[in-house]
């Protein structure tokens, strides 16, 4: 997908699962008194104000497509950017739907079927002017009704000439007529209606916040009327009782080359909710913008930074692209993160900037980030990770065939405290944000492979994706069709479902309903992913990790088949799982499948072993045959082995290397880590002969194991090796050994 845009340039258990975490995590709605038990709409983008993207209701097993219907009427999916689904707590999906004349509609359906709840609401939107269709999103605010002083859900969305549309009690039939509310007064609407819609537009998603107000961008083409009287685009709020407040992006950044918001860039709000972030940028350059801290009540500028490309010291200005999808996403630590395009272009990459929240320090940066939101993994969701930071990072990953990339499209961790040097030549040794753990994409890419891109594969189509600690699972769509679960726990694709035969899919959001159902888009449609009625079916390998198992090692695969609602008087479920692998090769387009084996269903478990999976990508899906529930399991066999030798030597300073040696054609590619007991010391590219090297003179007094791990790639699976240093002579062979002002001991 984006090579085409590139070519332009109980909740308790929840809680107890990611530990004192959720204390600082910002609910998405806050709900009145006596109805803290409610389970939490997912009311914005990014589930919440600040775009976390984090989802504490667990996840459903991705068993079966429970319903899925059409959200573009056009069906122009390959150009536009699509607006996240929300839901209320009584399970209502708000969907909004792009019509046959490129106007919205907002359909509300019943979460669980699909089914219709409330009806459509019509809007009398008018799209901006757009290369891609921008985001139409709405969002949910809990306001006063005007009812006694009850307070109610309402569903906020976006209508012509910048206005408001908002209804109380979306999930019911029986709710009141729209009302329309404007930031600029209804009265200057009603006397100039024609005017305005042809001159303002609501451009980004509403973000709402605890106290039932609403944020949004807005652009003017041309020059909007009185009162507004302007050329300059800028940013509102609406207030629950229908009063406005507005500011103009130049006075906002007191830069008189400023004048646009960017499509497509939600507000995000503090986790206090006193400070709003926003975007701005010039109108004749993409390569000029700030990123702004406003006061969230008087929309007045407290902060604010002038945006760089994190390369050369700075030297030149990133880029803000209205086809850009990036949110500023406010993190629990209150650092604020924010995706910008590159200059000059690194291949489509971009980079992904962190600030603390009074915008005054830039930190290490990311290294993708133009066109994605990030979202926060609670440290405690990856049990292999053993570093200080309380929080990780996810973001796509994706590493385009042109340029200095190579077409191996990723997912990603990063620790935001933790660092590695940029193993591409466009970023000049760049020191940024490590690598924690990555996920390659599952299905090579037909249109991109070659001799110089023959591990090319499709891209992951992640606006922003949906983080579930209950689960430690983070749910992510690709442009293979299918929408994964990535276990965290066990660094594997531990479920999938597919939801069609593959589209050049614009990013897209997955959200967590509160019913655990998982919410996604691909093709113009949204699908809803879960369980079937009868049984839960998971799917295990005796091997999981993504990046360990080389071809002809042994694997046993575990179905297990949970009875739900009334089957469960029927006791553990019965019949047989079938055993199907859809293969795809290394460096070869298209997929093989085949049916592996019928087995009997005993006490609930059904198991295949095999040595004998080729080396490349299995997508092993086993199927109840009784009740239809059907899991996939992605098993990645590398065709090559891989040894990892470290070697320690110097004076003064220790200089460890480590050596990747390939047992196959070819040489390892990535990263090696160094690191001793659980802290990590460094993380670094191998060269082309497969060498990292890394110096230290911190290693202080006392023995020390230096491990160096090699984290893998496409052809060759992960190993390790050690040295140890220690701080008295010793015996080695005959020799003593000295190095650095340590004693050597190989290991």
């Amino acid at each position: 997908m984006r090579r085409s845009r590139a070519s332009i340039l109980d909740l308790r258990a929840a809680a107890a699962a990611i530990g004192l975490f959720v204390l600082t995590l910002p609910p998405a709605v806050a709900h009145p008194a006596g109805q803290a038990s409610r389970p939490a709409d997912v009311s914005n983008f990014g589930g919440n104000a600040q775009h976390t993207s984090v989802y504490l209701t667990p996840a459903a097993d991705l068993n079966a497509i429970r319903w899925k219907t059409s959200i573009d009427l056009r069906q122009t999916f390959s150009n536009t950017h699509y607006g996240a689904p929300l839901v209320t707590a009584d399970n209502t999906i708000v969907v909004p739907v792009k019509t046959a004349s490129d106007g919205f509609q907002i359909r509300l359906l019943d979460a669980a079927t699909g089914q219709a709840r409330a009806g459509t609401l019509s809007t009398d939107y008018i799209l901006p002017a757009h290369n891609w269709i921008p985001v139409y999103n709405p969002a949910l605010a809990v306001s006063g009704d005007g009812r006694a002083g009850a307070r109610a859900t309402r569903l906020y969305y976006a209508g012509a000439g910048g206005t408001l549309f908002y209804v109380a009690h979306p999930g019911s039939p029986r709710r009141a007529p729209p009302v329309r509310v404007a930031f600029y007064g209804m009265t200057a609407y009603s006397n100039n209606a024609a005017a305005f819609n042809a001159t303002v537009f609501i451009n980004t998603p509403l973000t709402t916040d605890r106290q039932g107000n609403v944020f949004f961008g807005f652009r003017v083409q041309g020059t909007a009327p009185s009162p507004l009287s302007t050329t300059h685009s800028g940013f509102a709020r609406i207030a629950p009782d229908g009063s406005g407040r507005y500011v103009l992006a130049g006075p906002a950044a007191a830069d008189g080359n400023i004048s646009r918001d960017s499509h497509n860039s939600a507000p995000a709000l503090s986790n206090d909710e006193r400070v709003l972030y926003v975007v701005v940028k010039a109108t004749a350059t993409n390569n000029y913008g700030y990123l702004l801290g406003l006061d969230s009540t008087t929309l007045e500028t407290k902060h604010k930074v002038f945006l760089k490309d994190p390369r050369n010291n700075h030297l030149n200005n990133a880029g803000i692209l209205d086809d850009s999808t990036a949110s500023p996403m406010v993190a629990p630590d209150g650092d604020v993160y924010f995706g910008v395009f590159a200059n000059p272009n690194n291949g489509s990459r971009g980079f992904l900037l962190r600030f603390t929240g009074d915008l005054t320090v830039e930190k290490t940066p990311g290294a993708f980030g133009w066109d994605s939101t990030p979202a926060i993994v609670p440290a405690s969701m990856v049990p292999s990770y053993t570093g200080p930071s309380g929080y990780l990072i996810f973001t796509k990953y994706n590493n385009y065939p042109f340029s200095d990339g190579d077409g191996v499209n990723r997912i990603a961790l990063l620790d935001p405290n933790a660092t590695q040097i940029d193993p591409h030549p466009t970023a000049g040794g760049l020191v940024e944000m490590r690598e924690v753990l990555t996920v390659i994409g599952p299905a090579p890419d037909s249109s991109s492979l070659s001799p110089v891109f023959p591990n090319a594969v499709r891209e992951w189509c992640i606006n922003t994706a949906a983080v579930n600690p209950p689960t430690k699972s983070i749910f992510v769509p690709s442009e293979d069709g299918h929408l994964y679960r990535w276990d965290l726990s066990t660094n594997s694709l531990s479920q999938g479902v597919a939801l069609t035969p593959g589209f050049l899919e614009p990013y897209v959001p997955t959200i967590v309903g509160p019913d655990g159902t998982v919410f996604t888009l691909n093709g113009g449609t949204l699908f809803a992913v879960g369980t079937n009625a009868a049984v839960s079916l998971t799917l295990s390998s005796s091997n999981p990790d993504l990046r360990s198992v080389v071809v002809g090692q042994p694997l046993t695969f575990t179905a297990r088949a949970t009875a739900r609602g009334a089957s469960r008087r029927f006791g553990l479920p019965r019949g047989t799982v079938t055993f199907r692998d859809v293969y795809y090769r290394d460096q070869i387009a298209g997929a093989l499948s085949n049916e592996l084996a019928h087995v009997a269903v005993v006490n609930g478990v059904a198991s295949l072993s095999t040595s004998s999976l080729a080396a490349g990508t299995h997508l092993i899906t086993a199927t109840h045959g009784m009740s239809g529930a059907s899991v996939t399991f992605v098993q990645k066999i590398h065709p090559y082995a891989t040894t990892t030798s470290v070697s320690a030597s110097g004076s003064g300073t220790v200089t460890f290397t480590a050596t990747v040696i390939g047992l196959g054609v070819g040489t390892p590619t990535g990263m090696v880590t160094f690191q001793t007991g659980s802290t990590v010391l460094a993380q670094l590219p191998v060269d082309r002969n497969g060498v990292a090297v890394f110096s230290t003179s911190g290693l202080g007094t006392g023995t020390h194991a230096m491990t160096a791990t090699y984290a893998s790639d496409s052809l060759f699976a992960s190993s390790s090796g050690s040295v140890t240093v220690i701080g008295s002579p010793l015996l080695v062979s005959g020799f003593w050994l000295l190095a650095s002002g340590f004693w050597l001991l190989a290991s």
